[in-house]
């Protein structure tokens, strides 16, 4: 195949600049990224049933620079349970503007009776001694310009007794048997 070249003769003077180029390659960057890492440990014996979910201390906040702007959202919970049935674990997210509304995202549809939640029960492999870990990454349109911040929420599965924990196990007994985890949550901006 032969090669083609155009001379600069056959080009407009402003037809290629460098606010051009500038403009064209910036479009998908990330503008910021915000982390945050939560080591301690939690617990809720809200229930997810019931529409009743605590806020966990998985969180951070990003203001956007412009409306246009996506936030990318990487997330990863280690989650645990006081036994398998009512006290599995389970979570959801929202997203509060400042000055504005809070919101759920990153949810299922609604569906009868059905929970709308990010992660569902782990019933059949969530016991006492179990650490569950759940990543998730999603994309959030918020178009704003004011602080957003994205909070991990929790709650435990059914109408008992029971807890549902991060960073834990349910039994968290004091030897080598039982661990202890971080969960960390981190935002991109990406410029549109």
């Amino acid at each position: 195949m032969a090669l083609s070249t155009i001379g600069t003769n056959a080009v407009a003077d402003d037809a290629v600049t460098a606010t051009k180029i500038a403009d064209a390659v910036a479009l998908g960057k990330v503008g910021q990224v915000v982390t945050d890492s939560f080591t301690g440990t939690e617990s809720s014996t809200s229930n997810a049933a019931g529409d009743s979910f605590t806020d966990s201390s998985v969180a951070a906040s990003i203001t956007p620079t412009a409306t246009s702007s996506k936030i990318f959202v990487s997330c990863q919970i280690n989650t645990g349970a006081s036994n398998y049935a009512d006290g599995s674990h389970v979570g959801r997210f929202t997203q509060a503007i400042s000055g504005g509304s809070t919101t759920v995202v990153n949810v299922g549809a609604t569906s009868g009776n059905r929970i709308e939640v990010s992660s569902g029960r782990g019933s059949e492999s969530q016991g006492s001694n179990t650490l569950l870990n759940t990543h998730f990454s999603f994309v959030l349109s918020p178009s704003t310009t004011s602080a957003v911040t994205v909070t991990y929420q929790f709650a435990r599965r059914g109408n008992g007794s029971a807890t549902a924990y991060i960073n834990r196990t349910g039994d968290d007994g004091d030897n080598i048997e039982q661990q202890r985890t971080a969960s960390h949550i981190t935002l991109m901006e990406v410029l549109a």
